[in-house]
């Protein structure tokens, strides 16, 4: 089974202590991409996932590229860009998480249709999407579309995932009206609480949703799921994106969808337990023995 996601991944400077951007602080460097995120957290339980995205001819592009190999992510369709990598910084004040872009004519902001082959799609079963994809560029928004509807005409899965940033150049209502024209496609629709407030503010998301409400767990088309446990929350950045891929590997497992948000919920956990977008997220033994330990209590 195979799982496909297209996107952008950056070269993050993520501070090592918390407190105010300033100079001298010590920085780390990382990488980082919501779709990539996603496709490790899928990785590292054995699917096999496809990346599709382009990267600068750069140092940064050689990072991602090695880094993502290393995790065993299928990059044959990954374009090397004369635009350069995108690049953004991380710090942390009273424990919320701060980040600044520069992405605007990054080599991912290239993406388009035809970075998709059909060769790409064949095999694969799930399809998934952000609305940071749609955001970066008309042409990347292009892509989203085209690769939706194609997906659902091969009856592969396809999960939405809005990834709302207000660091990027869009409004809400801009950001809801683009991604309006993509759900017709789409199979389930994952956001967060505060996101689908201001995004839907009448709570009309047409398309079956999973919305994460923090501590108290996830609201699957319209059933409020808990969490296995309360973890001690050290980085928030990169928990939606786990959660996705442990709500994928349900649905490729054939379970319900409540179960499919254990999944997530544990995928999720280990993310909000550790620093970084994605370096703690859990290997098969670790989610199996998770799981099993929940369906005891």
């Amino acid at each position: 089974m195979t799982v496909l996601t297209v996107g952008e991944t950056m070269a993050l400077l993520a501070a090592v202590e918390e407190g105010e951007f300033r100079l001298g602080m010590p920085l780390t460097l990382r990488f980082a991409g919501a779709e990539s995120n996603f496709a490790i957290g899928l990785a590292r339980l054995g699917v096999d996932v496809v990346w599709v995205s382009r990267l600068g001819r750069d140092p940064f592009g050689d990072l991602i590229e090695a880094g993502l190999a290393h995790e065993g992510i299928d990059l044959r369709w990954v374009r090397r860009d004369d635009a350069p990598t995108g690049l953004f910084w991380k710090w942390r004040i009273g424990g919320r998480s701060s980040v600044l872009y520069r992405r605007a004519g990054s080599a991912a902001s290239r993406l388009r249709p035809d970075d998709v082959t059909d060769e790409a799609l064949e095999g694969v079963r799930l399809v998934h999407l952000t609305g940071i994809t749609m955001a970066i560029s008309e042409s990347a928004r292009e892509l989203v579309l085209d690769l939706a509807r194609r997906a659902r005409e091969r009856g592969a899965y396809v999960l939405f995932d809005p990834n709302f940033r207000p660091a990027l150049p869009d409004t809400p209502a801009a950001a809801a009206a683009r991604q309006r024209a993509v759900l017709p496609y789409v199979d389930w629709y994952l956001c967060g609480e505060m996101e689908a407030q201001l995004l839907w503010p009448d709570g009309e998301i047409p398309v079956r949703t999973v919305i994460r409400v923090g501590d108290r767990g996830a609201i699957v088309d319209g059933v409020e799921v808990a969490p296995p446990r309360t973890v001690a929350v050290v980085d928030e950045v990169g928990a939606g994106d786990a959660f996705a891929a442990g709500f994928a590997y349900g649905l490729l497992q054939g379970w319900a969808p409540p179960a499919c948000a254990r999944a997530g919920h544990v995928i999720a956990a280990c993310a909000l337990a550790g620093t970084g977008d994605w370096e703690t997220l859990p290997r098969f033994a670790e989610v199996s023995e998770l799981l099993a330990r929940r369906d005891q209590e």
